[in-house]
């Protein structure tokens, strides 16, 4: 718990944590009681005093747990102070994992992880001004009598459960499927956790080199309003926000106001949308890349600061069939980095009757990309075959970076 809270505490001072950081830890006989509960309410100290079983109080809210080594202790810890979002992404990655390992996990309103109708885990979350921490307690072979013995549930509680006792609301994962020993159930969960079974791409400099229809589509527009135009070799350094800040960066001094864009966008549109395919193409090996992530079961998105029709248009033709959800710019709606645009790929899925047991991987080639992951507390792969050279992407402290697209199913096993 020291270890989450420094990570979350120090993530920007010390750049420690630039992606979300998940691991598991494993402790002797302990009682954890949240933030917000009394002692004596919710802990048998009697007992925890005869059996050398220790009791401490946790930053986070929520309820009071018995963790001794037959629990698995799940700390994730991001960049993100969104909380809702990063709480919501771990209990997905949780429920995903187990579902995954056989186990028909659901998780509830109340954030813990059921199997069946018995509690299996539970989470709670906090926020710092620089990170979120989200952990969860997993129960496969832990104790029960020392369990149910060493918390006390308030009268309430057990009324509202309708129970007589601890015992009767939770269950070990090793009783529903054995999965070896505890380090073995370890060791499975940890993988199946960093697995993502949804993967959000950006779009240009990504999945398909753009630069070059771009850049033309820019040069007429510029040309047609009377300014200069530049070399197709500048354009990578002018992209990366959408078409209004694309205009407004090619745009002389003095010549960049909201009025002058939208002017110079009049002319940009109708001639992209009718050349948007003439020069851009898939980088190698991202079709490879797209059907091995669907051989493997893995849903796909694409999140573009592009104009939602060109967007549809340039995927559509060069990907048919193979993406999900694809979102790019939309009117009233926030552009990259905010977070917003995976909230909605997200929504989309489960307007589809997608189950909510998904966890996510963003991949991009920019430091926008960057930061929509860091914002949406989700994890991020940097590609270094787009408009962003590979130092730059080092400087930002991007901790995972590619160089060929298979690069990810290799990093993703």
């Amino acid at each position: 718990m020291a270890l989450e809270e420094y990570l979350a505490l120090e993530a920007e001072r010390v750049k420690t944590v630039q992606t979300p950081v998940l691991f598991t830890w494993i402790v002797e006989p302990t009682v954890i009681y949240g933030k917000h509960q009394i002692r004596e309410q919710e802990v048998n100290d009697r007992y925890c005093e005869e059996h050398a079983i220790r009791v401490v109080q946790r930053q986070s809210g929520g309820g009071c747990v018995y963790a001794d080594r037959g629990n698995l202790m799940i700390s994730y810890v991001s960049p993100s102070t969104h909380s809702q979002e990063v709480f919501e992404t771990f209990l997905r990655m949780v429920a995903g994992a187990l579902n995954r390992m056989g186990y028909p996990a659901v998780t509830t309103a109340h954030n813990d992880v059921l199997v069946g109708d018995r509690k299996v885990a539970g989470t709670a979350c906090y926020t710092t001004p620089t990170g979120t921490v989200v952990h969860a307690s997993m129960l496969y072979e832990v104790d029960m009598e020392a369990l149910e013995q060493a918390i006390t549930p308030s009268a309430e509680k057990l009324e509202k459960h309708a129970v007589a006792s601890v015992r009767q609301r939770v269950r070990n994962l090793r009783e529903i499927k054995d999965l070896g020993t505890m380090t073995e159930f370890r060791e499975r969960i940890e993988k199946e956790m960093g697995r993502p079974s949804l993967v959000i791409f950006d779009l240009d400099g990504t999945l398909l080199n753009t630069i070059d229809d771009l850049g033309y589509a820019c040069n007429h527009a510029l040309e047609a309003c009377g300014f200069p135009t530049h070399t197709i070799e500048e354009y990578p350094r002018l992209v990366g926000n959408g078409v209004n800040k694309l205009i407004e960066r090619a745009l002389p001094e003095g010549q960049k106001d909201e009025e002058t864009v939208l002017r110079v966008r009049a002319h940009f549109v109708p001639y992209y949308n009718a050349h948007n395919c003439d020069f851009t193409r898939p980088y190698d090996g991202i079709p490879e890349l797209l059907e091995s992530l669907k051989t493997r079961g893995c849903m796909l998105a694409v999140a573009s600061n592009k104009y939602q029709a060109a967007t549809e248009k340039i995927v559509s033709h060069f990907f048919p069939g193979v993406f999900d959800v694809v979102l790019g710019e939309r009117e009233g709606v926030p552009r990259k980095p905010d977070p917003q645009i995976v909230r909605d790929i997200e929504a989309k899925l489960q307007r589809n009757k997608v189950p909510s047991t998904y966890s996510v991987l963003y991949v991009g080639d920019s430091l926008v990309d960057q930061a929509t992951a860091a914002n949406a507390g989700v994890p991020f792969v940097a590609c270094s075959w787009g408009f962003v050279a590979r130092e730059r992407l080092e400087e930002a402290k991007c901790e995972q970076i590619i160089d060929a697209p298979m690069e990810l199913i290799i990093n993703s096993k």
